[in-house]
């Protein structure tokens, strides 16, 4: 969905950081064929080792294979006559393989090739080696095409376990991988991929807030980079609060990867815990953001004040008007005191603004295709819209998507405009929701 303003528009944006995709939380197991090469350490995902493992085969060709393609298969194949199934360099010309197949859409056999060349890499540089990394990234491209979400998900998993194989797992170095997987949980979360919600909740949250911890302890309490992962955890925990369970029947693809009906009572209580502090958690992490802001000399101009309207925004998203109101007042006023621009405050006070976006995601994009709803309303001083009028619709025909913007404006929470430190309403804001 796109939405295009037409006057006095509202500037709606999500308020948190997250990229990525993906889902859940893999339980490790003892894979007794490994013991004596994982050191009884942790291994990584079942189903990944389980697939990474299996015996070479040459997979059966499909489609209509591009001259690149063949022209790596050649080479494979003198290099295997020469070196043997496992000989050194094998694994590259097989990336070079995989890498035509994807490109012409073959995802299937492109993964078969990719798993051939990280066990041959496996076997050449030994199980922990880093050159599988580009291997693995390249597999989880032709998965998210296949719709292969569990598998994709063990991916990034394995991804993981073998930064932490290399680096230890709270070494600075393990920094990108943790932004990866925790921003591939959040995002999955969000996207509704894989088989349970709550698990990439769980998941994304411990993941940067092992990145706070790594920063911290390595860089200082009040490390610009802190603020990435402290917004991360922002994220998490406004999920967190609204989390109204899994909107369906879970479908278990294995022991490892369980539905919410099948989930153990340590992960049910663990979610319960994380979900009623969800509110204190979040608020912490904006007021750690606040502090990193104020104290580190490194800041840009006034971040610590724009955070600070980060924490009104929070107080309003929970229904706590009387604190956000207080707190937008500091804001806006350590905002002038801290050399924000006249732009600068007006692009944040100078209008109301969603919080934290208006929620029209769950819709049936397909139904909705070349559909649009212009409407108007006013935004309250208090936050809420009122007077909402909707202008037009096409189709005309379509009462549904007329209903469900009214709806959707009813229950949305906004930042007031402000006009000399103090909120006022705003009447006559006309916005049109263009569905793609």
């Amino acid at each position: 969905m796109t939405q295009t303003d037409t006057s006095n528009s509202i500037a709606i944006g999500l308020m948190f950081t997250a990229s990525a995709l993906l889902c859940g939380s893999v339980t490790a197991e003892e894979i007794s064929a490994l013991d004596s090469a994982l050191d009884n350490a942790k291994a990584p995902p079942a189903a990944y080792i389980e697939a990474a493992s299996k015996p070479l085969e040459k997979p059966k060709r499909q489609l209509r294979p591009s001259q690149a393609a063949e022209d790596y298969r050649q080479r494979i194949e003198d290099m295997e006559a020469e070196y043997g199934a496992y000989g050194a360099g094998i694994d590259e010309q097989l990336m070079g393989l995989a890498s035509a197949l994807q490109r012409s859409g073959n995802h299937e056999e492109a993964i078969s090739e990719y798993r051939r060349a990280m066990l041959i890499n496996r076997v050449n540089e030994g199980l922990y080696s880093l050159n599988q990394v580009p291997m693995i990234e390249r597999m989880i491209e032709s998965q998210i095409a296949l719709n292969r979400w569990e598998e994709a998900n063990d991916n990034h998993e394995y991804l993981f376990w073998l930064h932490a194989k290399n680096y230890g797992e709270k070494d600075p170095r393990m920094l990108p991988i943790i932004n990866q997987l925790s921003s591939w949980h959040l995002q999955a979360y969000i996207d509704e991929k894989g088989a349970t919600l709550f698990e990439h909740l769980i998941n994304a949250t411990n993941m940067y807030a092992l990145a706070v911890d790594i920063i911290s302890q390595n860089f200082g309490a009040n490390d610009l980079r802190l603020v990435e992962a402290l917004r991360g955890l922002k994220a998490t925990n406004y999920y967190l609060a609204t989390y109204s369970g899994e909107p369906q029947e879970a479908i278990v693809i294995n022991a490892s990867f369980a539905g919410s009906g099948n989930a153990s009572p340590e992960r049910r209580a663990q979610l319960d815990h994380y979900r009623m502090n969800s509110f204190s958690s979040g608020k912490t992490a904006i007021t750690k953001i606040m502090d990193v802001y104020r104290k580190n000399p490194a800041s840009p101009p006034a971040a610590s004040a724009k955070a600070k309207v980060e924490l009104g925004d929070w107080y309003m998203m929970f229904n706590k008007w009387h604190s956000a109101r207080e707190t937008y007042g500091e804001a806006y006023q350590a905002l002038w005191d801290n050399g924000a621009t006249n732009q600068e405050i007006e692009e944040i006070f100078g209008r109301p603004a969603a919080l934290p976006t208006l929620p029209l995601l769950d819709e049936d994009r397909e139904a909705l295709a070349n559909s649009y709803v212009t409407v108007s309303y006013d935004v309250t001083a208090f936050g809420k819209a009122r007077n909402i009028q909707i202008l037009s619709a096409r189709p005309e025909s379509k009462v549904s998507i007329r209903s469900r913007v009214r709806n959707v404006l009813k229950r949305a929470k906004f930042r007031p405009r402000f006009e000399n430190g103090e909120p006022v309403e705003t009447t006559g804001i006309v916005q049109r929701f263009v569905f793609d």
